[in-house]
């Protein structure tokens, strides 16, 4: 799978030495789009049920649903949450909110290598790997 060149890559530029989307939320925002429309990041809510989104990577991996449902961001390959990346999303953040590690904490937030964006352990998409996460 080969980067969109709507993604706006990391490796491209750092911003005090981060990733771009980790400290600038337009950049963030832009490269989850992609992936929505590219991989079909979600679901929407993961709290939620939505056996229709999960029936269809189900369908998509062979595999049953309820395996289908482990299938997440936060144990995916491409999932980062090194420290060097961990300290860039909190630095982020704290440009947005006062409470950057709280929210960290929240939606067990990674860095997702693929699409150059900051990713909610609890979701997936297309593009998942096995063994992750990277630490």
């Amino acid at each position: 799978m080969s980067r969109s060149k709507d993604i706006i890559n990391s490796a491209d530029a750092k911003i005090m030495g981060c990733p771009p989307a980790t400290q600038d939320i337009s950049i963030n925002l832009k490269n989850r789009q992609t992936c929505v429309d590219k991989a079909n990041y979600g679901p929407a809510n993961p709290m939620l049920e939505d056996n229709e989104y999960w029936q269809k990577k189900a369908n998509q991996f062979k595999t049953t649903l309820p395996i289908a449902k482990t299938m997440r961001c936060s144990n995916c390959a491409a999932f980062i949450q090194k420290q060097n990346i961990m300290n860039c999303i909190e630095k982020g953040l704290a440009k947005e909110e006062e409470f950057g590690e709280d929210i960290i904490e929240a939606a067990n937030l990674g860095y997702c290598e693929l699409f150059d964006f900051k990713c909610a352990g609890d979701r997936t998409c297309d593009a998942w790997i096995t063994n992750g996460p990277i630490k």
